[in-house]
């Protein structure tokens, strides 16, 4: 069977999402995203900040420790997110249904995209996947030597500084040598409109 991350066909992107709690009743507050595009190319980095709906605000969880790991509080996150229509817009346009999208939480990640996606009334194009489907192929030197290079850079809590950070170490283990990274576009850039 042929490596997923040897497939010349698809594009691989590393998803993350920080939320407001960890317990029920949470939202999500930023997505970021790591697009892979193969052993030459940059990785592709970027995220948006989700402003909270009226029902998330009046019904949902705000955790003060969640805000500690993050260093997001509440005020910053409703003025410069952006809303939740431009976000799945965004992620939708760039993801498609052709990309592989795997992260290590993806239980909850899935959670938070949900209560995404239901908030804009928009529909999920692509599935998210286990960040282990992306190893599966790995030698257990290669297994170790990205354990090790995951140990050694504390993730940092914010989406894409987080997605890069997996997406990095994906690729310094699998190809040998550390990538380098490119801003994502804006949703604008796929012909949709900023809002």
């Amino acid at each position: 069977m042929k490596n997923i991350l040897n497939l010349s066909d698809r594009h691989i992107a590393i998803l993350d999402v920080e939320a407001s709690a960890l317990e029920a009743g949470s939202y999500p507050i930023e997505v970021g995203v790591a697009l892979v595009r193969g052993p030459s190319e940059p990785i592709g980095v970027g995220a948006k900040l989700i402003r909270p709906t009226k029902k998330w605000l009046d019904t949902g969880v705000w955790s003060k420790s969640s805000e500690a790991v993050h260093g997001m509080p509440p005020d910053l996150v409703k003025r410069e997110g952006k809303s939740v229509d431009e976000v799945c817009d965004w992620l939708n346009g760039l993801l498609g249904t052709d990309t592989i999208v795997a992260t290590d939480a993806p239980r909850y990640d899935q959670d938070w995209l949900d209560t995404l996606f239901a908030a804009a009334d928009h529909e999920q194009n692509f599935k998210v996947l286990d960040f282990q489907v992306l190893t599966r192929d790995f030698s257990a030197d290669q297994h170790r030597h990205l354990a090790y290079l995951l140990r050694k850079d504390a993730p940092p809590h914010r989406a894409a500084e987080d997605a890069l950070r997996l997406a990095s170490k994906l690729m310094e283990t699998h190809w040998g040598h550390p990538p380098r990274e490119s801003h994502l576009p804006a949703f604008s850039d796929f012909g949709g409109e900023s809002k």
